[in-house]
């Protein structure tokens, strides 16, 4: 019940990041700094929210085995991803055709106005425009299950290591003796 809810506290999250920057892409996307601000905040809820979780599942019941651990997180993972990969197919392909074409773009554009900045010659540039993909911007049903497969194989490591310190036994409190 707990991992389950966690999961769906962490899909909510995830929607409401999507929706966000769905909202907010052209603030988003339109400076470097901004958007790599964004996506270490992600990370950071992406990695909190199974942990808070697994936590919060080994408290209510007291000492959990490395496999509950684990199970637990991937649980709230799988959750979370599900949501996340539904939002993220559902938004471009039948809730706004055009978002996808506007945010290549726009990433496109801040990826060259980026590296000028920086100084990047100008072959470097164009060789990391060329590795920006329309597609990814307009993910097919195959793309999202592919990226949910891999969400779920990145999960699968974090949870290993969640598991890792989750299980371990809790250190005994020492007795204060107030007798003197």
């Amino acid at each position: 019940n707990t991992p389950i809810r966690y999961g769906i506290i962490g899909g909510i999250v995830m929607c409401i990041s999507a929706l966000l920057s769905y909202m907010f892409y052209n603030l988003l996307f339109g400076s470097f700094a901004i958007q790599t601000l964004y996506g270490l905040v992600l990370l950071a809820l992406v990695i909190f929210i199974p942990v808070w979780g697994v936590i919060t599942y080994k408290r209510q019941r007291g000492q959990i085995s490395f496999a509950d651990a684990f199970i637990a997180g991937m649980i709230i993972i799988g959750i979370t991803l599900s949501f996340s990969s539904t939002i993220s197919y559902v938004l471009p392909n039948f809730i706004d055709k055009d978002y996808p074409q506007q945010l290549y773009e726009k990433v496109k554009s801040t990826t060259s106005d980026s590296m000028e900045k920086f100084g990047a010659p100008e072959d470097q540039i164009e060789k990391a425009l060329e590795g920006i993909k329309f597609e990814d911007f307009q993910p097919s049903l195959l793309h999202s299950l592919r990226t949910f497969g891999i969400g779920l194989g990145i999960g699968a490591v974090l949870c290993l290591i969640i598991a890792a310190f989750a299980s371990r036994p809790e250190k005994p409190k020492p007795i204060l003796n107030t007798e003197s």
